[in-house]
């Protein structure tokens, strides 16, 4: 006669081969769509660059030419300041030109040397003039037991078993997040042309 405890392992592993095998079919879905989405996000990238191709010679000269014009109007307001005693700017075209008053930017050459620099000469202004920071390190808390982090009022959220769905081969995250990466580079290259 064979057990109870027997008989209920060979149920526990039917109903677990049976729910495997119901999970192949919705591992394969998923599998097939990450790959027809690789697939777009390569003919994305193919006719991004061949849009980009088709344009950037353009706009490359355009942008050169605009950057001329700049650079003549500057030359010709610098050149004329008795033009803009009042008002001290006029808008023309739609482009505001004329003078106005900066208040310039603070150029520190060494922060440590300012800071020491601060608290000799300035230690009853050093607070107003230095910015003090403490911050906990994460990664060194993590090293200490739960007690010894409830003591300090810290606590590990998210701990244990976690479901995962991920594809092996070809990471659609890293897809998606190298075909943003490119469009933001992209367009940041081109506002600094």
């Amino acid at each position: 006669m064979i057990s109870s405890t027997e008989n209920l392992a060979g149920v526990l592993a039917f109903n677990r081969a049976r729910a495997i095998t119901e999970m192949e079919p919705l591992c394969a879905a998923y599998d097939a769509q990450c790959i027809k989405l690789e697939e777009m996000i390569g003919d994305l990238e193919s006719d991004l660059e061949a849009v980009k191709q088709k344009h950037l010679r353009g706009l490359k000269k355009q942008a050169g030419v605009v950057a001329a014009c700049e650079a003549e109007l500057y030359g010709a307001v610098e050149g004329s300041p008795r033009l803009f005693d009042k008002p001290r700017t006029m808008i023309l075209h739609g482009t505001k030109i004329g003078f106005a008053n900066s208040v310039g930017s603070v150029v520190i050459d060494d922060d440590a040397q300012t800071v020491k620099l601060a608290e000799k000469h300035f230690p009853d202004r050093f607070d107003e003039l230095v910015k003090t920071e403490c911050t906990p390190r994460k990664d060194a808390l993590r090293t200490l037991s739960e007690k010894d982090l409830a003591k300090l009022g810290c606590r590990i959220e998210g701990c244990g078993p976690v479901v995962i769905v991920k594809r092996v081969a070809g990471d659609v995250e890293k897809l998606i997040n190298k075909l943003i990466e490119k469009l933001v580079g992209a367009m940041v290259k081109e506002d600094d042309k």
